[in-house]
């Protein structure tokens, strides 16, 4: 099927790599602790309780304070003016926080030579250190993962404008049938309405029905490979009765890919194609030749070019691929084979 694009949600993103950050810093701070002071498990267990709701509080603080930042000062503005003051604001914080945990901890628990063991002169310093690295490395993260989002957003809108656009061109493509065929089409049916009137009157059928389709269908994305049968047989029958025995079309198509789904016109565009760039005489007749694989359906037609092709800018070829890029991962292709043009459309479904 169509391939689709999701966002993941951004929060849990961001709570993933907090949770990731606490973590691993409250282990290796507790490895510390054991290692170079020997603190019984218990002790170390609640310190590092403690040292787990300093960091929930001041994530809560960075998480708030971030929100208020992108109301006023987004990183679009300067990345270095944004961080610089939020690195501070939440270094500080935490400062006062772990201040302030502490001292109470201090005062509910006999915890007052285990804390003035290990926060000496060096390791005070040491902390301060440390807890500014965290601080920086946790804005980074964030940071980080603001720009992945905002690229991903990016990304993701850039698909659909390109999807959008080749939609738009198709649209194009498919509101307007060729004004050749139009007039090719009158004038047949001028002349067939005093030859075989009976012939004009069927003519006439066959052709409102082939506008009948495009207008009933010019707003779909998809439509059954049967309907766009249907819709063709219509289309086929008012080129034969211009081109005579001079062009043939066979059909050899599987009950299964008839319930595959293609863009509307698609046939339609491809037949039109070669019969542009193609003689039909009874010199050089046209066989196309239209079935199925199963994954692709392939419309090929012998390869006698034109002296003097009719004006075209190539586009509906192109149109084509462009579209079915975004609707399925099977490429729409054409290739030259053994002189004869070959068009592998996708089937999706």
């Amino acid at each position: 099927m169509g391939k689709k694009t999701c966002m993941s949600n951004p929060l849990a993103s961001k709570t993933r790599i907090f949770i990731v950050v606490i973590t691993f810093l409250i282990v290796c701070s507790s490895l510390m602790r054991w290692y170079v002071f020997d603190i019984p498990w218990q002790s170390n267990l609640f310190l590092a309780m403690i040292s787990g709701t300093v960091m929930v509080i001041s994530w809560v603080f960075f998480s708030k304070m971030h929100r208020y930042f992108d109301s006023f000062f987004p990183y679009e503005k300067g990345i270095i003016m944004r961080m610089i003051p939020q690195v501070l604001i939440t270094f500080f914080f935490v400062l006062a926080v772990s201040h302030a945990v502490i001292s109470r901890v201090m005062e509910l628990f006999p915890f007052k030579s285990l804390i003035a063991q290990q926060y000496t002169d060096l390791a005070r310093i040491a902390g301060y250190f440390a807890q500014f690295l965290v601080v920086v490395l946790i804005n980074v993260l964030h940071l980080s993962d603001y720009l992945f989002h905002k690229w991903r957003e990016n990304a993701t809108r850039a698909i659909h404008l390109e999807k959008e656009k080749a939609q738009v061109q198709f649209d194009n493509l498919k509101n307007q049938l060729n004004p050749h065929f139009l007039f090719n089409s009158l004038t047949s049916l001028d002349s067939l309405i005093q030859e075989n009137p009976d012939l004009a009157r069927q003519f006439l059928q066959q052709l409102s029905k082939v506008f009948r389709y495009v207008l009933q269908h010019k707003d779909k994305g998809l439509v059954p490979l049967y309907t766009e049968l249907d819709f063709i047989k219509n289309y086929v029958f008012l080129l034969q009765t211009r081109f005579d025995t001079f062009l043939t079309i066979d059909f050899q198509l599987s009950e299964e890919s008839l319930e595959k789904k293609i863009t509307p016109v698609t046939l339609q565009i491809l037949i039109e194609n070669a019969l542009k760039h193609n003689v039909v005489s009874a010199a050089h007749p046209l066989l196309i030749r239209i079935f199925s694989d199963g994954r692709y359906l392939k419309v090929e037609n012998n390869i006698q070019p034109k002296k003097q092709v009719e004006t075209s800018n190539g586009q509906g070829l192109q149109n084509l691929k462009n579209l079915y890029k975004f609707l399925t991962d099977l490429p729409f292709e054409t290739i030259v084979h053994n002189e004869k043009f070959v068009a592998y459309v996708p089937l999706i479904g």
